[in-house]
């Protein structure tokens, strides 16, 4: 499925006016808005469900990679790239984690941004200047094999797990994952057997030291 709708979310308003101008003269993409803003970007990528989302990890108020959490989370079709200037493991590992479809670096060339957006319905699109430094990380924290899970939690209690974490009651976890509350709580509850605790307070201190809020 070729992507034709973009939404950029990027604090770098001169960044944004050059990247809009790139995309909209191949004459391939349709800018369906911005935002400086993650919390403003989420609520506009909900609505419109543009085919991509391109997002910095630098956002005012939700930064970007909670940004695609909650947008991964919602259940929505939009594909999502992360345009860094960082190049740190730790931020590669979390927004893969959160479900990011590429990430390519603001050095990179243009080109190369349209190459990613081009093949991220089939696939993961990592920029080659992230590669080397990706797989040394995994590999010198014995994390050779990534994706592999450790988490005791499936995918839906995690996304669960992160949005208590995040302070969303369970009517506004019931509204994002399009569930009902009743199975909200349920979630919670295997949440709590699992990881054997016995308080929100105690599963809020497991997602900040796991990492799980970006």
């Amino acid at each position: 499925m070729d992507i034709k709708s973009i939404y950029i979310a990027d604090v770098q308003r001169l960044f944004v006016d050059c990247l809009i101008t790139s995309l909209e003269s191949t004459k391939r993409f349709e800018i369906l808005g911005n935002s400086q803003s993650g919390a403003e970007a989420y609520n506009e990528v909900r609505q419109a469900e543009p085919g991509l989302l391109i997002t910095d990890q630098n956002l005012a108020d939700i930064n970007g990679i909670n940004l695609i959490r909650k947008i991964k989370a919602g259940g929505l079709r939009t594909r999502i790239i992360l345009l860094t200037a960082e190049i740190f493991p730790a931020v590669i590992h979390k927004a893969l984690s959160a479900g990011a479809d590429g990430i390519i670096l603001k050095s990179d060339r243009f080109s190369l941004l349209i190459e990613a957006i081009s093949v991220i319905h089939q696939r993961r699109f990592l920029s080659p200047g992230i590669s080397d430094p990706l797989v040394n990380s995994f590999l010198s924290n014995g994390n050779g094999a990534f994706g592999q899970r450790t988490s005791p939690l499936s995918d839906r209690e995690e996304q669960v797990a992160m949005l208590i974490g995040e302070g969303e009651s369970s009517k506004e976890i019931s509204d994002l994952l399009c569930i009902s509350e009743k199975t909200v709580s349920k979630h919670r509850g295997n949440i709590f057997k699992k990881l054997k605790i016995k308080n929100t307070a105690q599963l809020v201190k497991y997602v900040y030291d796991n990492n799980m809020i970006g």
